[in-house]
């Protein structure tokens, strides 16, 4: 039987690296390492369990390794490898996953249209409500951040802030919007 190939940059490092040893092919904690590792490795499909776990835990994670585990430091990742990997981890929570590049001073629209979904049988999740509004109208979802001037200050900063919006159906996370919000301001 041929090894199914990596579908993106962050599927393939995830492979690659061996992390699937001991967090198994599908991230689910049941690499052929896992049942003699305590504590058990992180199971990356478990809503429940990633849900409360921001991007920078991941990063210093795979950066420094966990204390008190069996998690390896990977200190040689760069910034792209490290967001190509995280990138692949969330979309392994829903049944579609979907990166959007928006600016700070603009709000979004996106049009479920076609796909099916009602949005009204859908619960949503803003990983940072501090940063961004999302409003269901009818099939639309839109996406706005919030204007503050401490936000703004706190984002010029950066280059890139990446937050997370999910469509959850009971527990089930339907989808992922993943936003890389750049500081495009004028």
């Amino acid at each position: 039987m041929s090894e199914l190939q990596a579908t993106s940059k962050g599927e393939s490092i995830y492979k690659e690296s061996d992390f699937s040893m001991c967090h198994g092919e599908l991230g689910d904690g049941e690499g052929f390492l896992a049942a003699g590792l305590l504590p058990n490795p992180r199971d990356f499909t478990d809503f429940m369990q990633m849900n409360t776990v921001p991007d920078m835990a991941i990063v210093n994670a795979i950066l420094d390794g966990l204390p008190g585990t069996s998690m390896p430091a990977h200190p040689d990742f760069n910034d792209e490898q490290i967001e190509e990997l995280i990138l692949y981890l969330r979309s392994l929570l829903a049944e579609t996953y979907l990166t959007l590049n928006v600016c700070l001073s603009k709000s979004h629209l996106i049009d479920t249209g076609d796909s099916g979904l009602d949005l009204d049988d859908f619960r949503i999740i803003v990983d940072n409500p501090e940063l961004i509004d999302v409003e269901k109208e009818g099939k639309l979802l839109n996406i706005a951040t919030k204007l503050k001037m401490d936000t703004i200050k706190a984002l010029m900063k950066k280059r890139i802030t990446r937050t997370h919006i999910k469509l959850v159906e009971k527990d089930n996370v339907v989808s992922i919007i993943s936003l890389r919000v750049h500081p495009c301001l004028r």
